[in-house]
């Protein structure tokens, strides 16, 4: 009777993928001249685990694969296989081969063999000239003594009708073969119904790594593994029998030694639950429900929050008390799952690393690459979102930032550039930074190519406005057109993305020193801080985050100039728009009494004019797109208290329409162009 893994096929591709990106990360990271032999081992260990989990699942191609792949870091690992350039970059491409075929698989798609079987056959190509550059490294493995025991005893219950024919055994052994050296393989009946195969395996692998590899092949509860003690190697530690062979499994086999054998503390046993239970897979779209009944929770709440206010002053008070425990309750329940969705940006600072390498080998260019604020979380929509835009912003450092050796050597830089990425938080938003200490940017050779395609661009502009025109479609200051850049395609695609995320970039550079990008972004896309107003009988959304403060002017304070209005502000003059005028609504109450709220956006001011400020609170941000159609102006909606609907407005669309309005020369900036035109 055959094994039937397949309720564990997702466990697999998703472990799979995850030591496929572990075997990259190491290598990107590895000493070529002195590698470290721990990274070497988790490297083997990789692959290997991989290996494991493709024969256990049927996966012929991938596990030969692998196989060649592991017995040449087997190699390296032990010092007769010298580790070089070529090498790392060959692995790095069996890497990717290995993540394209198990993507194919996964989704049941024809997998691309004859690309597998060319990777192998390079591979193998690689070992061929072992002993011209054979090298052994100061601390060479030794060898187990041929009398040592197996590394570990490992014990099964299984049900004896599953394995009541020598084949359905035979198919298991192969299966637990995957994992390294079988010996002793012997079974016994425990009652009519249950077996006990026991029998001594040899790996490479640590007991944890033993554990997860054999969940793939038998249940967990019906496994208890034993780390024995080896001469000629490594002793098992008591680290290693408490995480690997017993924390677990419920007790060690009978041939545990007598102190390890004595049943655990109660606390021990505590512990090692929470050790096994410390984290479980969920599928994302249960997550998402969780959120949006999270949010119907908070619109429910501040529903009650209205009706409450119809009551007597007696009931009020009452009633004020239990909607106070619950606002306090929601809150911390709405930030509690919020949480769940948040994931460490490291998931996209991760593929960096070998962009960079890739990229600088192609363009012939020396570059460290740094990355700070890896462990910074903002929300999975978020991250899977912002993945190309700051993909395009290193490409593009590295492209037309970073200057070629020779020419930073002639301009007294160092022979290798520097990049940095950082990531970090700054109130309720996120802020991701790329930087490079390369030429700069050319203001003068910006400024001619938008004049060149027609745009009205004024030498008067300071800095700011100018870095802003790179984010026009088209617009490239690239000398050629090659496959890296040249088109103007990629800024224009970033500005868009990072907007429609509700962020915005801000550019600084300097002449031969250097250019920095920062994508600004609310780390989450479901539950905003917003301000209330009320624009002719009508209500809206403004998020707080983009509020600066409220005005209410004097008769005098505003200013016409050539039909635009304006108003001074700490020093500033700033643009009014009209929200009524912006939706095509009948004008407010009159001048007099106009509330004007400044908004800020990437460093630019504007006023608004609206007719009432109602209040602050938390909304939930439903999308508008993807329940009608794209509105400009409006980023999303959301339900009010009184169960009505309110627009999110897109504060970043307003300042840009009152600049570009009021003719200012920020207003043929990118935004005007992208949005008003």
């Amino acid at each position: 009777m055959a094994l039937d893994l397949s309720r564990f096929a997702k466990a697999f591709f998703e472990e799979a993928h995850e030591h496929v990106g572990a075997l990259e990360s190491l290598l990107l990271n590895i000493d070529i001249a002195r590698p470290d032999h721990e990274a070497l081992n988790a490297i083997f260990r990789a692959v290997h685990s991989i290996k494991g989990g493709a024969a256990a699942f049927g996966h012929k191609a991938l596990a030969e694969f692998t196989h060649d792949f592991e017995s040449i870091l087997d190699r390296v690992r032990k010092g007769t296989l010298v580790l070089n350039k070529a090498r790392v970059d060959a692995f790095l491409k069996a890497g990717d081969v290995m993540r394209q075929h198990l993507s194919a698989i996964e989704n049941e798609q024809p997998a691309d063999l004859a690309a597998m079987q060319a990777m192998r056959v390079s591979l193998l190509a690689l070992a061929e000239d072992a002993i011209a550059d054979a090298e052994v490294f100061e601390e060479p493995a030794q060898p187990v003594a041929a009398h040592a025991p197996p590394r570990y005893t490992i014990s099964i219950d299984v049900e004896r009708a599953s394995y009541a024919d020598v084949e359905a055994l035979d198919a298991l052994k192969a299966d637990l073969g995957g994992l390294g050296q079988i010996r002793d393989f012997g079974s016994t009946a425990v009652d009519e119904n249950r077996l006990q195969l026991v029998f001594g395996l040899d790996t490479d692998l640590d007991a944890e790594e033993l554990r997860e590899s054999l969940e793939f092949v038998v249940s967990s509860e019906s496994m208890q593994i034993h780390a024995n003690e080896r001469r000629g190697s490594r002793a098992a530690t008591p680290a290693d029998d408490e995480e690997g062979s017993y924390g677990f499994f419920a007790a060690p086999p009978a041939a545990a030694s007598p102190a390890a054998a004595a049943p655990p503390q109660d606390h021990e046993i505590h512990l090692a639950t929470l050790t096994d239970a410390s984290s479980i897979r969920v599928n994302v779209a249960k997550v998402d429900q969780l959120i949006n009944l999270v949010g119907e929770l908070v619109i429910a709440e501040a529903m009650i929050a209205q009706a409450g206010h119809a009551l007597d002053p007696e009931n009020k008070s009452a009633l004020g008390a239990g909607l106070s425990l619950l606002e306090r309750n929601t809150r911390e329940l709405q930030e509690a799952v919020l949480a769940i969705r948040m994931l460490p940006i490291s998931f996209v600072f991760s593929r960096l690393p070998r962009l960079v390498r890739d990229l600088a080998d192609k363009l012939g260019k020396q570059v460290h690459l740094e990355m700070l604020g890896e462990e910074t979380e903002l929300d999975k929509s978020v991250i899977e979102k912002i993945a190309d835009p700051l993909t395009h912003l290193v490409r593009n450092a590295l492209d037309h930032g970073i200057e070629e050796p020779a020419e930073r050597i002639a301009r007294g830089k160092p022979q290798i550039g520097r990049m940095s990425v950082r990531a970090a938080h700054q109130g309720g938003n996120i802020l991701i930074a790329v930087s490079d200490d390369g030429a700069g940017l050319d203001r003068q050779k910006i400024l001619a190519k938008a004049r060149a395609q027609g745009m009205s661009a004024d030498e008067s502009w300071d800095d700011a406005e100018v870095w802003q025109l790179i984010f026009a479609p088209g617009l490239s200051t690239a000398t050629q057109v090659t496959d890296v850049s040249g088109r103007g395609v990629g800024m224009d695609v970033v500005w868009q993305n990072v907007h429609a995320l509700g962020g915005n970039v801000d550019i600084s550079s300097t002449a031969g020193q250097g250019t920095t990008m920062t994508i600004r972004l609310p780390l989450t896309l479901a539950i905003l801080d917003g301000m209330s107003v009320r624009v002719s009988g009508e209500t809206y959304i403004l998020p707080l985050a983009n509020i600066i403060q409220s005005i209410q002017p004097g008769p005098d304070a505003i200013k016409t100039v050539n039909g635009a209005e304006l108003i001074m502000v700490r020093g500033e003059y700033l643009p009014i728009t009209s929200l009524a005028q912006t939706f095509g609504l009948a004008e407010g109450s009159g001048s007099d009494r106009d509330i004007l709220l400044v908004l800020e956006d990437s460093g630019r001011r504007a006023a608004i004019r609206i007719d009432e400020l109602l209040g602050q609170h938390q909304v939930v941000l439903k999308s508008l797109e993807a329940n009608y159609r794209k509105v400009k102006g409006v980023s999303g909606a959301t339900i009010m208290g009184d169960g009505h609907v309110a627009f999110i407005l897109d504060a970043p669309y307003l300042v840009s329409l009152a600049h570009s309005q009021a003719q200012l020369k920020t207003g043929e900036r990118l935004a005007a162009y992208a949005h008003v035109h």
